[in-house]
């Protein structure tokens, strides 16, 4: 349960963040997310929302999301570090595990990535599947274009059925998922 509770958070937190948002100069091109899916090609056909988002203070950081869909699929990407004095993430891989043991022992972990695949279905979203595994590899980032590629890939598993309308895999496999020059906004917490 204590799983479902920090996915729907930092789902919310991806989607409704109370911040304001720096002047973003044309970076040129919309960039592009190529993936595979099951063994199956996919690209994505919107660019949804892709940011950096500064959280400043004693406790603050960072964290990175890319929201990108095709008519079937949408995919949620984020990472997490260290405040920078510059508008960019560290070059570097970032990961997540789940620990998650299905007991009430605190799990220590030392994630800083994660991963959300949904489902889209008559106008709505279904995420049937909790992710076990996976990495997000930041390979270039320019903060003056505020532009970002890289790579990433993961693993989740099925835990539910929330719709009968397509029937979803066991487990859900993306590999070879590659980002090209997306263009990002930086925005700052107050």
């Amino acid at each position: 349960m204590k799983r479902f509770l920090t996915i729907g958070l930092l789902s919310l937190l991806v989607v409704f963040t109370s911040c304001s948002s720096d002047d973003n100069d044309d970076n040129g091109g919309s960039g592009s997310v190529t993936a595979t899916i099951n063994g199956a090609e996919w690209k994505a056909t919107k660019i949804t929302s892709v940011t950096l988002i500064k959280v400043p203070g004693e406790d603050g950081g960072q964290r990175f999301d890319i929201n990108v869909q095709n008519d079937s699929q949408m995919l949620l990407l984020a990472c997490e570090s260290e405040l920078t004095t510059n508008d960019a993430m560290p070059l570097k891989e970032y990961t997540f595990e789940d620990q998650d043991d299905d007991t009430d022992t605190p799990i220590v972990t030392t994630s800083n990535a994660l991963f959300l695949n949904y489902y889209l279905v008559d106008g709505n979203s279904y995420g049937e599947h909790f992710p076990k595994s996976g990495k997000i590899t930041i390979t270039a980032m320019d903060p003056q274009k505020k532009t970002v590629s890289g790579t990433f890939s993961f693993t989740a598993e099925k835990v539910g059925t929330l719709q009968t309308k397509i029937v979803t895999p066991n487990v859900f496999e993306l590999t070879k998922g590659v980002f090209k020059n997306l263009p990002y906004t930086v925005i700052k917490a107050q």
